[in-house]
C-alpha cells in the first residue's frame, strides 16, 4: 500500500500506532473507535472512508508541517503577508499597520500568526498554481503577492474544484517560498512581496489573454487553447 498521508502530514502508518497507544492508555475502547477518531479530527470522515479518500487525493502539495517548516524561516510571516518587529515606537505601529497601540499590534500578529499556521487549503490552493508558474533567476520585479493571490482564486474558479477559492496574501507568500521561489519583501513596511517568476508562464498568458475576452486575434485564440489545456484546464 501507498504510503499515504494525511492534510497534517500525518501517514496512515503513524496513525495506526498513534491508535494503538490511544487504545492502550484506555482513551479509546478499542483499535476502530482509535482510528475513527483520529480520522474525523484529520479530515472529518471515518476511518473505512478516509483511506479511499485518502487513495485518490495523494497530490498534497504542501502539509501544516511544511507550513510550520516556512514560519520557522520567516518569523514575521501572518495571515496577511508580512508583519513587524515589536522594537517600533506607538506612533510606528498606529501609522503603518492601522492599530492604535503597539500591544494592540503585537495581539493582532500573533493572532495572524496562528491563523496562517492552520490556513493549509489555502496554502493547497495557491500550490496548485505555482505548480504552472515558472521560476527565475535574475531580479525581475514584475510579480507581486497581493495581485497574484488573486490571479490564485481567478484559477481556482475555473478549475471548479473547491466551493471557497479565496487565499490570503500570507498563505500565497507561504507557498511560494514552500515551492522554492525566491520571495522578496517589497519595503520593510510591506506586507507584499515579489516573487520572481516568469511573466511568460502558461497560467499568467492564460490569465492575460482571458482578460482580453472578444478582443482576441485568431493567433491568440491559438495560444489560450494551447495554455488552457497546459494548466489543466482543457
Amino acid at each position: 500500500m501507498q504510503n499515504l498521508v494525511f492534510p497534517s502530514g500525518l501517514s496512515v502508518q503513524r496513525a495506526k500506532k498513534r491508535a494503538k497507544e490511544l487504545v492502550k492508555t484506555k482513551q479509546a475502547c478499542n483499535q476502530i473507535d482509535a482510528l475513527d477518531s483520529i480520522s474525523l479530527k484529520e479530515i472529518n470522515k471515518p476511518w473505512a472512508l478516509a483511506i479511499p479518500y485518502l487513495q485518490q487525493n495523494i497530490d498534497y502539495l504542501i502539509t501544516l508541517e511544511d507550513i510550520e517548516r516556512v514560519m520557522l524561516q520567516e518569523p514575521l510571516l501572518n495571515y496577511n503577508g508580512f508583519g513587524h518587529l515589536d522594537s517600533y515606537s506607538e506612533h510606528f505601529y498606529k501609522k503603518f499597520t492601522f492599530k492604535n497601540t503597539k500591544d494592540e499590534y503585537i495581539q493582532s500578529f500573533i493572532k495572524d500568526r496562528e491563523s496562517l499556521k492552520n490556513a493549509l487549503d489555502e496554502c493547497q490552493r495557491c500550490c496548485l498554481y505555482l505548480q504552472h508558474l515558472k521560476k527565475i533567476n535574475v531580479n525581475r520585479y514584475r510579480i507581486g503577492s497581493y495581485g497574484t493571490k488573486h490571479s490564485v482564486e481567478k484559477y481556482q474558479r475555473a478549475l471548479n474544484r473547491f466551493d471557497d477559492t479565496y487565499v490570503s496574501n500570507g498563505a500565497f507568500i507561504c507557498a511560494a517560498i514552500h515551492m522554492g521561489f525566491k520571495v522578496i519583501r517589497k519595503s520593510d513596511h510591506s506586507p507584499n512581496a515579489w516573487i520572481l517568476a516568469s511573466v511568460q508562464s502558461d497560467i499568467v498568458i492564460w490569465e492575460r489573454l482571458t482578460e482580453k475576452g472578444n478582443w482576441m486575434t485568431s493567433l491568440e485564440l491559438k495560444k489560450l487553447q494551447r495554455v488552457t489545456r497546459a494548466i489543466g484546464l482543457s
